[in-house]
């Protein structure tokens, strides 16, 4: 990304690659890239810090939940049984 902060292409980059951002898949040229278009942008610095704010209050809803005993003894012997067929 080249194109300077308010110009409309930029900003679109920025919001098509927001939650590649904020989940560290960028790579640094880029994070370094869209952290200076958002510093000097306050329309798409709003937008990541809402979306910044969703991802966390999604983290925190996030429960892992384990499958009950019976369910897995019922998938092992499943797979068991199907590997044995193959």
């Amino acid at each position: 990304m080249t194109q300077s902060a308010g110009d409309e292409e930029s900003c679109c980059w920025v919001i098509d690659h927001l939650q590649e951002f904020l989940h560290g898949e960028m790579s640094q040229d880029d994070a370094d890239a869209f952290r200076r278009h958002i510093a000097a942008c306050e329309s798409c610095m709003d937008e990541a810090d809402m979306e910044a704010a969703v991802s966390r209050a999604l983290k925190r809803c996030n429960r892992t939940v384990a499958a009950p005993l019976q369910l897995r003894s019922r998938l092992i012997q499943m797979h068991v049984s199907y590997r044995s067929q193959a």
